[in-house]
């Protein structure tokens, strides 16, 4: 986005912020294999963000921050996902006879994560995760994950409706085209929460230790 366009959000009142909690989680929307396998529609060149997502799901490890890892399960049959997977017919390549429905290397649950089955964009859609955060005394929920258009900005706008701060790590979310990336990630900025480096992400996992 350009000078001009902060400047006039700035004017419209849109350049709030939110301070990070004292408690925070990390989760990884989605990592799965149909975002980085070449030969599948949905490949989005994800790779890079991979490699952050990694690193920080290690530092949240370490530090004793909650982990939470989603997936996105549907029917092959369609009779789930509603009008979601009526809209999006691509959701077909996360049935559980998909080839690149399965997680990536490296951010698949192991240990203490935890593991959020989805039907919908948002992580919170349908699922327990704003229960478990609760339970969890969680007040910031670092984002990283795919896709930053689609299922990122909904989840951090459910976190944002629920009472959690979301802030959303730039340098592990990832989409296919880099308009739709940017575009959300300074409308998230603007309104929803805060986006925020891989290095800012990893000090507020490491004030946890």
């Amino acid at each position: 986005m350009t000078v001009d366009a902060e400047e006039d959000y700035a004017r419209a009142g849109l350049a709030g912020s939110l301070a990070p909690g004292s408690s925070p989680a990390l989760i990884i929307v989605d990592p799965a294999r149909v975002y980085t396998e070449p030969s599948c529609p949905l490949y989005a060149g994800a790779e890079a963000a991979c490699e952050v997502m990694r690193a920080l799901l290690h530092e949240a490890r370490a530090a004793g921050v909650p982990t939470l890892i989603t997936r996105v399960e549907h029917d092959p049959s369609g009779r789930t996902g509603g009008l979601f997977a009526r809209k999006v017919p691509a959701t077909r390549w996360f049935g559980a006879d998909s080839p690149y429905a399965g997680y990536i290397d490296g951010l698949a649950p192991a240990g203490g994560d935890i593991e959020i089955v989805k039907q919908y964009p948002s992580a919170f859609a349908g699922t327990s995760l704003g229960a478990t955060l609760t339970a969890l005394r969680v007040d910031t929920l670092l984002i990283t994950g795919l896709t930053t258009s689609g299922c990122i900005r909904a989840t951090a706008t459910d976190a944002m409706q629920s009472g959690f701060v979301p802030i959303v790590v730039r340098d592990a979310v990832a989409d296919r085209l880099e308009g739709p990336h940017e575009a959300n990630l300074f409308d998230i900025q603007a309104k929803i929460g805060e986006v925020v480096s891989a290095d800012r992400a990893g000090q507020l996992l490491r004030r946890r230790r």
